[in-house]
């Protein structure tokens, strides 16, 4: 196929969930910025001696979450974070830091801010400080070649809680490696943050991991102190998963996205503001059910005059329970189980009422991720920075994991978001890649729990 001549429709079958199944082989990620700052490295790599935790069992399986005693048809079964966050092996819950070097900033056990366990590690910086920077070195090399890594961050108490989180693989050594950078903007309380590559460099061996390396960045001139906890590993999936998802319901996303998409068999996913439909140069919800019946998800979208976490809790809840009401009144009571969380900011009282009707929630742009361990903050990469997504993409079909595409508008004449064009050779490079590209129900029930 010419890479300017787009594909001829395919042949779907009767059900995508037919073909999908309930297989538990998916994977996302989680909210934030990129960071692009890359700071010299002076240390050497030695080895240490280190000793490998064996107080959790070597499971990747959950316990069966709790059910709600819940009467009310708006809220979800269970919660999806206690479902999902315990998956696969704890690698270190940092309740032994003599496992763990300090290279730059300082590191103190923290027993007051806990995801699990009895304590996390508090990592801090100065404002002369570049980072703060741990590390933990495996002599023997650790095997990594067939899991992925998750970490709960906990951004701290500052207001603006802005705070990138890199990650890095030293495979065997710091000339071939993998890192992972994962930024939280505004996002308050423990989170879990579900790690993919963002960038290789050499010839990364992952059977033979020799260092792990977790690195937080201050903001310039401020001082930086935020805690993690529970680095765990889960298996990878062999194929690669992308949603695609928009917000704002401009009614461009039908007469343009939804057209094309459909040329590839490709199915989205609508975040719906209930006040916005039927304006002008918004969809109605006749092409809402339209796009439905065509297999997309119809999902919440619960935006405000302010950020949701900019409220008190009854409002909070208000705002997403009014949301989620409206979208099951109109029929579109399977997208309703999600939600797109609007301008990417949210604190724990977000997080918590989301969980309370909502199986997954989506931020803002990020970067490939494995199994997700963090629902209520899967990550999503921009759409209109073509060129990123490009790399998103191909780093996540070489490494086995998911994206999630976010989009607001396309091809309209008045912004400078995504063309018809751009967004046709992104649909495109999905095709070519060979991603399964599904909708958040779907996702939802290739991850979702045994219940």
């Amino acid at each position: 196929m010419d890479e300017d001549t787009p594909p001829s429709r395919r042949s779907l079958p009767t059900s995508r969930r037919a073909v999908l199944g309930t297989s538990a082989v998916a994977f996302a990620g989680l909210p934030g910025c990129l960071g692009g700052r890359d700071e010299t490295d002076p240390t050497p790599v030695v080895d240490r001696p280190t000793e490998e935790e064996t107080d959790d069992p070597p499971t990747d399986r959950c316990e069966t979450p709790e059910m709600r005693d819940s009467d009310d048809p708006l809220v979800v079964e269970f919660d999806s974070r206690e479902a999902l966050g315990c998956r696969g092996t704890r690698l270190d819950g940092f309740e032994d830091l003599s496992r763990w070097e300090t290279y730059d900033g300082s590191t103190g056990a923290d027993l007051s801010t806990v995801s699990r366990g009895t304590q996390s590690a508090r990592l801090v910086a100065s404002e002369d400080q570049s980072l703060a920077w741990i590390y933990r070195r495996f002599e023997d090399g650790l095997d990594l070649s067939d899991r992925d890594l998750s970490l709960a961050v906990h951004p701290g108490a500052d207001d603006t809680r802005s705070v990138e989180i890199r990650l890095q693989l030293l495979a065997p050594d710091r000339d071939n490696r993998v890192e992972m950078w994962h930024g939280i903007d505004d996002v308050g309380g423990w989170v879990r943050l579900d790690f993919g590559p963002t960038e290789f460099v050499g010839d990364p061996d992952l059977t033979d991991v020799r260092e792990i390396r977790i690195k937080s960045l201050p903001q310039e001139g401020r001082t930086l102190s935020c805690n993690v906890d529970e680095l765990r590993t889960t298996p990878k999936v062999s194929d690669p998963v992308a949603v695609v998802t928009f917000d704002g319901i401009h009614e461009t996303q039908y007469r343009n996205a939804f057209q094309i998409m459909d040329r590839y068999g490709f199915s989205g996913s609508v975040g719906v503001t209930p006040e916005l439909v039927g304006g002008t140069d918004s969809l109605s919800v006749g092409r809402l059910s339209e796009m439905r019946d065509a297999g997309w998800d119809v999902v919440s979208n619960p935006a405000r005059n302010r950020p949701l976490s900019e409220y008190t809790r009854e409002e909070q809840e208000a705002a997403i329970r009014t949301a989620k009401q409206w979208l099951v009144d109109k029929g579109f009571e399977e997208g309703a189980r999600f939600v797109h969380w609007p301008e990417g900011r949210l604190d724990e009282t977000t997080l918590d009422v989301g969980a309370k009707y909502h199986y997954l929630g989506f931020l803002g742009g990020g970067s490939p991720t494995g199994r997700i361990t963090g629902p209520q903050t899967v990550t999503r990469v921009d759409g209109d920075d073509v060129e990123r997504t490009f790399r998103t993409l191909e780093l996540a079909e070489r490494s086995g994991q998911s994206v999630v595409i976010e989009y607001h508008t396309v091809g309209y004449a008045y912004d400078n978001r995504a063309s018809i064009e751009q967004f046709n050779r992104t649909m495109r490079r999905l095709d070519r890649l060979g991603f399964q590209v599904v909708t958040p129900s779907e996702l939802w029930e290739m991850q979702s729990p045994e219940v």
